[in-house]
């Protein structure tokens, strides 16, 4: 296997795990994945008292999206299952389940169900720059000050909310899950 920067590189046989021309994750990234991926498996992260609970209906809060365009949160998505997916640019576990959720856009649109990814923390230009070899057809809005995040009680990402019909917190899946395990979820929510 080769490097670069440190970085394995895929087979040169094997198709690569990023789309093409999209740049390859440094070290940093994978670090940052690991570390939130090893501190949510073992329980270390704790969820803060004003987040939001299961069967509760989180706080209205306005998010603008990548044109700008202003989204409220949660009541755009009254009356459809909305996917709230908590995301950030270096961590390659979120931009897997921004896949898994565009993968499942077309089956379970006509079904009433509304993916949105939040990215935490960083600018405008970052997120469109991780997203430029990535096509994502759902909304992708931006919480640069973190404070929605903190809000749903968000520590570690991905981490992901699905909300029923009457915009209360059904599910809450901390960690990456892929499009298997949102059937699944949806199954039970539609």
């Amino acid at each position: 296997m080769s490097t670069r920067r440190g970085v394995p590189m895929a087979h040169p046989l094997r198709p690569s795990p990023w789309p093409t021309g999209a740049p390859i994750p440094t070290r940093r990234h994978f670090l940052h994945s690991a570390l939130a991926t090893a501190a949510a498996a073992l329980g270390v992260i704790a969820t803060a008292g004003a987040a939001v609970k299961a069967g509760a209906r989180p706080k209205t809060v306005t998010l603008g999206d990548l044109t700008g365009a202003q989204v409220i949160l949660p009541d755009t998505y009254d009356g459809k299952v909305a996917i709230l997916h908590f995301w950030a640019s270096w961590c390659p576990a979120c931009l897997r389940e921004i896949e898994a959720l565009e993968s499942l856009v077309g089956e379970y649109r006509a079904r009433g169900v509304a993916p949105v990814s939040i990215n935490v923390g960083e600018t405008k230009a970052t997120v469109t720059e991780a997203l430029r070899y990535r096509k994502v057809t759902y909304p992708v809005l931006l919480d640069t000050d973190s404070a929605t995040a903190r809000l749903y009680g968000v520590r570690v990402v991905p981490m992901t909310f699905v909300l029923d019909r009457t915009g209360a917190i059904g599910v809450r899946v901390l960690g990456e899950i892929d499009r298997h395990g949102l059937r699944r979820i949806l199954a039970g929510m539609l």
